[in-house]
This record gives C-alpha cells, sequence and structure tokens, in this order.
C-alpha cells in the first residue's frame, strides 16, 4: 500500500472521533469568553508537563532512528517541541505562573496520558510507526491549539500565545518527510500503527475533556 492511501485510510477510519476532538465543547467556550481562567491556566501548567516530557521522548525516537530519513523527520518534531518549550515559558510568565519542576504543578493524571504513551511509542514503536501515528495526530492537535490561542488573545487579552502559534501548520513538510520515512511499512506494522494511531487520539481527547473538567 502506498504511504499516502495508508494515511488517508487511516485518517478516514478515525474521522468521527477527530470530528469530536475538533468540536470540542473547551474550544467553543473559549472562543465565547466563557472557558474559566482556571481551565486556561490548567491547560498551561499540564502543557509544560506534556512538552518537557515529549522533548525526552522525541530524543529517544531521535536516537532508534536508522537512516538519514528517519533522522531528519525526529529532529525536525524536536525542533518544534523544542520551540513550543520556549514559547510556553512565555505564556507561563505572563499568567504568574511559575517556571519549576512540573511534578510541583498541579497535574490532571487524565490530561498527561498522551505524553506518557508518547514515551512509549519512543521506546517500543518502530520508527515508521511512530511517525504514521505521530502524523495523524498532529493536523488535529495543530487546528484546535490554534483556535485556543485565538481565542485567548481575542476574548482574553492574552498576548504571549507564541505556543498556540508554533502548532499552527500548514503540515505538509512534515507530512512529506513521514510519508518518506512509512514507506515500505509491513504489514504487520501496518495493524500497529492503526492501533496506536486510535490509541493516541483517544488519549488527544482525554486531554481536551480533562482540562475542560477543570473548574
Amino acid at each position: 500500500m502506498e504511504p499516502r492511501e495508508l494515511l488517508e485510510g487511516i485518517r478516514k477510519a478515525l474521522e468521527p472521533l477527530n470530528e469530536t476532538i475538533l468540536n470540542h465543547p473547551m474550544i467553543k467556550d473559549a472562543e465565547e469568553g466563557r472557558l474559566s481562567i482556571n481551565a486556561i491556566k490548567a491547560f498551561v501548567m499540564n502543557q509544560w508537563y506534556i512538552v518537557n516530557h515529549d522533548l525526552r521522548s522525541l530524543a529517544i525516537a531521535l536516537s532508534r532512528t536508522r537512516n538519514i530519513t528517519e533522522l531528519e523527520f525526529m529532529k525536525m518534531l524536536l525542533d518544534g517541541d523544542y520551540n513550543a518549550l520556549h514559547e510556553l515559558m512565555k505564556l507561563m510568565r505572563e499568567l504568574n505562573i511559575e517556571i519549576r519542576d512540573p511534578l510541583m504543578l498541579e497535574v490532571v493524571p487524565e490530561a498527561v496520558q498522551y505524553t506518557h504513551y508518547l514515551a512509549w511509542l519512543a521506546n517500543y514503536a518502530t520508527v515508521q510507526e511512530f511517525a504514521l501515528a505521530i502524523i495523524v495526530n498532529m493536523p488535529v492537535w495543530g487546528q484546535n491549539v490554534t483556535r485556543l490561542g485565538n481565542a485567548l488573545r481575542s476574548k482574553y487579552g492574552i498576548r504571549e500565545v507564541g505556543f498556540f502559534e508554533a502548532f499552527k501548520g500548514p503540515f505538509t513538510e512534515l507530512e512529506n518527510k513521514a510519508l518518506e520515512v512509512i514507506r515500505g511499512i509491513d504489514e504487520q506494522s501496518v495493524v500497529r500503527a492503526r492501533n496506536m494511531a486510535y490509541i493516541i487520539q483517544n488519549y488527544e481527547k482525554a486531554f481536551w475533556d480533562a482540562i475542560y473538567n477543570v473548574r
């Protein structure tokens, strides 16, 4: 199966779940100015936990690459998260959230399942499987977080929205590199990667659900 056909097939299968994420009430509340400040701060604090650990997981995944194509793909992800981490620190300062050990902040367990699964992928998935799961996830995350950043700027007067803009996309270059990585993926890995994409998207939904429940 051609990489593009495989990717689009997985996206099609996940469409109902992805639509649920993209129409999440947390985003709608933010766009209407009804999202609580506590939920906004919870988003930031839990992202501080997530991005800190995602960077380390991506470094592990990069260390497992076997060729230049895989290395370039992982380096793109690593650079993106590194930039996002520094933008997140600016937002934390604006919201008077202390920059310290993430476990010293209020972490919502249900919100950070994604980063724990990414650590599992970095250690136990092949690079091809990892790439396929991530490229399914990134555009959905990117669309949601971009809308949230726009809402926080327009409805809440928050200035430091660079973290949200870091994931704005388009993800064309990243996706094309991922398709190079997954070319030649074997049938067993295709099945595994489909399941990994399903799991990671459910953890994506769990993040939004958990933060939205903060009052």
